[in-house]
């Protein structure tokens, strides 16, 4: 739905845009996770033309037109927007009825085709506000009213009850419009915008202590306004804007660390044309930054380019995508059905492979949800091997590596792994075996290990979308042998192990994954030294179990993967001290299978409830057919 009206929008000007002081039903929830909803706007670069329409990006084929679907309830424009796994809501902006609008919409992502819905107002209205959310509530912030006037209000939605007025809760540290926001499940972190004038200063809100005033944090790397964010668990990316008095807007991009957010921004690879009031989007692994305008004056040049940022690899230019919006467009807003899904870790199965004694092509698959019963074979690994590694993703597992020395890499598909077992991919570019391996949902890192007698430092990528290739050589970690490794979608940590037999070490080293050709950096160490050790994880900790010295230890150690750099803490055991075993898990617990303890070969999983960690783990089922040890295992749990 577009429509011409000089009155209403024709008073929203060039001068304004620098900031001048002027008066689809058939989704399932699912695959809501694999879509970005832009709405809203002005189109080409004519005063008097906004718009009501959607468009939705497939995040997984974003080289074609992206699809109109239903409208917002309004035209609107300088307005924002944050949703969950179910829906979307914009809100505030200039709509035909108020230059300062209060309305809230909220799309139905699996029912997208229809008209957006009103819900429940703002508490005040206001154009230029930035918003960001958790999987229960959206937080919208600043922004201003008519004549002029900064607002810092930030009003909480409450997604299930969003007919209400939303709630207003702590103010940002001060009044400011046109700025950006992202978030995890914790906090949201609003930057940059007008003050007046052109700010670089990040706010934090805490989403668990919301009434209080929002903190000051680290700066990003320069003023702008009129800019958009994007980000994952770990990260917030800031990208384009504008500055006071400068004909050319920017092509910036901020990284924001989550973990060490006191600290200015990084600066990442720049987005491929410079841009300001462009609205941005992503999941776990990439962000999609959608239009916006640039000059020269007085006439706008007006975008429907798409760009894409690889949040792993993020220090090349941002490339433009061949896809498009349906039409140029800025002053927009967007969400996406994966803000919730991506810090979830929900797979429901687990899959352990290879070991001795033997070796072992055995796979066995766990159902988490019916863990108490004896693990199931499934189709074999391409050839029997012990001492290798494991990652995976929501659709498949790939196991690498191991002894007789090998660097073959098999894949399982999750949804078809029985009876023809596991394809033969690409191979690792060396041969190694005794090594540790973690990943999120594009890559996996396997790193560390013999190759084939002499201890290894040496990581390498596979690229799940491109497995058929030799796997990458990136950075090096400490050199070392039967270790562990965990993460989540932006780090991985590998932990323990031995340079020489029987020397432990207690050493983890953490893997940056958007900088992965650089060193791993050493991080708080282990309660205690050991090898043959294994972990697992979600979004927020790890937790590495077992090991050796002989004859097995049942330690767990957590390490908090917010606050690193102290050494791990020290929670409940495993029922069996063991060492040489596997693990894998979801979002609420760990599977701890197979291993050596006890002078024998075992066959017993344990779970670890991490909600609940400083108890002992309780026995669950069994590996089939018999004990083994030196497996590895991985589930269909997207990081």
């Amino acid at each position: 739905m577009t429509i011409n009206n000089n009155n209403i929008f024709g008073a929203f000007t060039l001068n304004e845009a620098r900031g001048s002081r002027l008066t689809g039903d058939w989704l399932n929830k699912e695959s809501v996770a694999n879509y970005g909803w832009f709405g809203g706007g002005r189109i080409n670069s004519s005063p008097s033309i906004v718009t009501a329409t959607v468009n939705r990006i497939d995040f997984s084929n974003d080289s074609i037109t992206a699809q109109s679907r239903g409208s917002l309830s309004t035209i609107r424009l300088v307005h924002a927007a944050t949703g969950n796994s179910n829906y979307g809501w914009f809100g505030g902006g200039a709509t035909p009825v108020s230059n300062t609008s209060e309305t809230v919409d909220r799309i139905d992502f699996s029912n997208d085709s229809a008209t957006a819905s009103p819900r429940g107002p703002l508490s005040r209205g206001r154009q230029g506000p930035s918003a960001t959310g958790n999987s229960n509530y959206g937080w919208f912030s600043g922004g201003y009213i008519l004549p002029l006037a900064y607002v810092s209000t930030v009003d909480r939605i409450d997604f299930s009850n969003d007919a209400t007025i939303p709630s207003p809760r702590g103010p940002l540290s001060a009044a400011r419009y046109y700025h950006a926001a992202t978030g995890n499940s914790n906090y949201g972190w609003f930057g940059g915008g007008w003050l007046p004038g052109s700010t670089a200063t990040v706010n934090r809100t805490d989403f668990s202590n919301d009434s209080v005033t929002a903190s000051p944090r680290g700066p990003l790397s320069s003023a702008r306004y009129l800019l958009t964010a994007t980000g994952n668990s770990n990260y917030g990316w800031f990208g384009g804007g504008n500055t006071p008095g400068s004909p050319v807007p920017q092509n910036i991009v901020d990284r924001i660390d989550f973990t060490n957010d006191t600290g200015t921004a990084v600066a990442r690879g720049p987005l491929s044309s410079a841009r300001f009031s462009l609205a941005a989007t992503g999941n776990s692994n990439y962000g999609w930054f959608t239009g916006g305008a640039a000059y020269p004056a007085p006439n706008l040049q007006v975008s429907a380019n798409v760009y894409r940022i690889d949040f792993s690899n993020d220090t090349g230019t941002v490339p433009v995508r061949d896809g498009t919006l349906s039409n140029s467009r800025y002053l927009h807003a967007a969400t996406s059905g994966v803000l919730n899904i991506r810090r979830q870790k929900a797979g429901n199965y687990g899959w352990f492979g290879g070991g001795s004694p033997g070796p072992l092509a055995t796979v066995n698959r766990i159902d988490f949800s019916n863990d108490s019963s004896t693990a199931s074979p499934r189709g074999p690994l391409s050839l029997a091997r012990s001492s290798l590694a494991a990652t995976g993703n929501s659709n498949y597992g790939w196991f690498g590596g191991g002894a007789p020395a090998t660097a073959t890499v098999d894949r399982i598909d999750f949804s078809n792994d029985s009876p023809a077992g596991a394809s033969v991919r690409g191979s690792l570019p060396l041969e190694r075996s005794q090594h540790a391996a973690t990943g999120n949902s594009n890559y996996g890192w396997f790193g560390g290990g013999t190759s084939p007698a002499t201890t290894v430092g040496t990581i390498d990528r596979i690229n799940f979308s491109n497995d058929l290739a030799t796997s990458s050589p990136r950075g090096l970690l400490s050199a070392r042998r039967f270790l562990a490794a965990t993460g989540n979608s932006n780090y991985g940590w590998f932990g323990g192990g031995a340079v020489l037999l029987p020397s432990p070490l207690d050493t983890v080293d953490r893997i940056d994954f958007s900088n992965d050709l650089a060193t791993a950096l050493a991080r708080g160490p282990l309660s205690a030294t050991r090898y043959g050790l294994v972990a697992t994880g979600n979004s927020n900790y790890g937790w590495f179990g077992g090991g050796t010295p002989f004859p097995g230890v049942a330690t767990v150690d957590r390490i908090d993967f917010s606050n690193d750099s102290p050494s791990a803490l020290i929670r409940g055991p495993l029922f069996t001290a063991r060492q040489q075993l596997a693990a894998t898990g979801n979002s609420n617990y760990g599977w701890f299978g197979g291993g050596y303890g006890g002078g024998a070969a075992r066959t017993t999983v344990e779970r670890i409830n991490f909600s609940n960690d400083s108890v002992t783990s309780s026995t669950r089922g069994s590996l089939s057919p018999g004990g083994r040890y030196d497996l590895a295992s991985t589930s269909n749990t997207p990081t």
